[in-house]
């Protein structure tokens, strides 16, 4: 069964650059329209850099809250169960505080951006 699998995993691996490139020769096309729905064709360095922290940490904020949802919800089925109601508290805590992490992350890098900004122009 290992055997099946790896070679399935290989296989899937090597067609992979077929699948990614399977629009054809004009790669360009959707690279520009990509730049062009985004702004991002004649934007400078540094507003570029903080749109994609900016995206990042809103996605690491999003895995942060349902992190915590998912702990109240092992909460809430615990059924009184005092291990489990530890695990849930555990992984919302955890949760908590990679969130407090996040939108410390999120304004120590607005920070930072605005000072480059100010520097470049």
């Amino acid at each position: 069964m290992k055997k099946y699998l790896s070679a399935v995993l290989l296989v899937s691996f090597l067609l992979l650059p077929v699948f990614v490139f399977a629009q054809g020769p004009n790669l360009n096309e959707g690279l520009e329209n990509f730049l062009a729905q985004t702004n991002l064709g004649n934007a400078p360095l540094p507003d570029v850099i903080g749109r994609v922290v900016k995206i990042a940490l809103s996605f690491l904020g999003l895995v942060a809250v349902i992190i915590i949802i998912v702990g109240g919800f092992q909460w809430m089925t615990s059924g009184g169960n005092e291990e489990k109601i530890g695990k849930a508290k555990k992984l919302m805590l955890s949760g908590i505080v990679g969130l407090v992490i996040i939108v410390l992350a999120y304004a120590i890098a607005s920070f930072v951006i605005s000072k480059i900004t100010e520097v470049a122009q």
